[in-house]
């Protein structure tokens, strides 16, 4: 018996000569075209064994995308060139190698695709991962540049202002309190699109997970402290303050955006080999991939340059709210509206319809003696918060009735906001002025 063995691998040597010898994972790769690269895919070959496996017999680097094509493209051909570290890069991308290894029967039905580039099919997704982490970080920082523009090509603070505030005030504490929070990953979440709101989350994930929070942060917010300070000194326009704190708002999310690449795609250096085998799981090259992260749910620019818009127009809205002392009285009275104008008759009192009654945005009005809706405490064009800014004007004193009881002043939730699990629109008292209900 053991003869006849050893006839048949001496025969099936011989007719293998020329090819490789042939081993087949029990989960092999067997699908790459532009649709398969998916985190379903991801996880039903099983590629994390495939980024375990390489992190634990080769290391990490700082620029472990680099370092994993590198080392996973053709031995004859590696490609030197991959290069994500830049967000003007054009090398972030694989092109079609010449596998010498291609007749092996791994590839077999995969000859055509991107997986068809490295040494083994799963590396494609690996890769293919890191490029839309790339990709998406790139699209975040180009969208907010855009949406930046877009607010100031549309005079939307000069507008905003001249709706709200009768007369000029400083605004500078208002925008204050909220500028160092957003150079953070706020605002491109809080919209309807699923990528847009789940990109950043996954990020802050990584960098929870890994401690490696960017320590170049608290730096970006002092130096815009020191920008407002100057501002407030030698601008007295209350405009021109806020159209300099939205360039910092811009500049400050791009600049962060900018440390989050260096992170993964920074300067290479020396692989830093892994100790033991548990510690894998907790290094961002795993982190960064794992379960195929970033291979779904990419967010578009003009996705995020619309949300972005938003919440900046948000944040801009409720810093002027703050600085000019708005408060909104719910008068709780019935009101006798004709049935062809729900609605009507709030309006005409410049006030809004909300839940438990009409809503009236007031200059201290909940302070103020005799009427609440006396015209000295209204801004120039209330309506503007809904016809100029698009603002969902219930859901803005919802948010404030539930800050704090309505009591103003309390503290934006930003972490809570950015927790995976929260869907909501708005962060807990993003707006946070006074708010009372009662009949007039």
């Amino acid at each position: 018996m053991l003869s006849s063995i050893f006839l048949s691998l001496v025969v099936c040597a011989a007719s293998t000569a020329a090819q490789e010898l042939c081993l087949i994972s029990t989960t092999p790769v067997t699908a790459c075209g532009p649709g398969d690269l998916t985190t379903a895919n991801w996880n039903k070959f099983n590629v994390d064994n495939d980024l375990f496996g390489f992190i634990n017999g080769f290391g990490t680097s700082d620029n472990f995308p680099r370092f994993f094509v590198q080392q996973n493209t053709p031995t004859t051909s590696p490609f030197d060139n991959f290069d994500c570290s830049s967000f003007s890069s054009t090398n972030c991308q694989v092109p079609k190698q010449n596998n010498p290894h291609i007749s092996n029967c791994v590839f077999k039905g995969l000859e055509n695709t991107f997986c068809a580039n490295f040494v083994d099919p799963a590396d494609g997704f690996v890769v293919q991962n890191y490029i839309n982490l790339w990709q998406g970080l790139k699209n975040h920082y180009d969208a907010v540049k855009d949406a930046g523009d877009a607010i100031t090509n549309a005079n939307f603070i000069d507008t905003m202002v001249k709706a709200l505030a009768p007369k000029k005030q400083s605004i500078a504490v208002g925008v204050f309190n909220l500028i160092a929070d957003l150079v953070t990953d706020i605002i491109p979440i809080g919209g309807e699109i699923k990528a847009a709101a789940t990109f950043m989350k996954k990020i802050r994930l990584v960098i929870k997970e890994t401690k490696s929070d960017l320590k170049d942060d608290s730096n970006d917010i002092v130096s815009i402290v020191k920008q407002n300070e100057a501002i407030d000194k030698e601008i007295s326009a209350d405009t021109a303050q806020l159209k300099q704190q939205l360039n910092n708002m811009v500049t400050g999310t791009q600049s962060r955006l900018q440390r989050i690449l260096d992170q993964v795609f920074g300067k290479n250096k020396d692989p830093q080999l892994i100790e033991k085998a548990s510690d894998v799981g907790n290094t961002m090259a795993f982190l960064n991939a794992y379960h195929g992260v970033f291979l779904d749910d990419m967010p578009s620019r003009s996705d995020l340059a619309k949300q972005m818009q938003t919440q900046l127009q948000n944040w801009i809205v409720s810093s002027v709210l703050e600085a000019m002392s708005y408060d909104v009285t719910i008068d709780t009275t019935a009101l006798a509206d004709v049935p062809s104008n729900p609605g009507g008759v709030c309006k005409a009192e410049n006030g809004f319809t909300v839940s438990g009654g009409c809503a009236l945005f007031r200059i201290n009005g909940i302070d103020s003696k005799g009427a609440v809706i006396d015209g000295k405490n209204q801004g120039n064009d209330i309506f503007a918060l809904q016809n100029v800014a698009g603002i969902d004007v219930q859901q803005m004193v919802a948010n404030a009735q539930a800050c704090d009881g309505g009591k103003g002043g309390g503290k934006t939730d930003f972490e809570g906001f950015l927790a995976m699990e929260n869907s909501n629109k708005l962060p807990d008292c993003m707006f946070n002025f006074r708010v009372v209900s009662k009949k007039l």
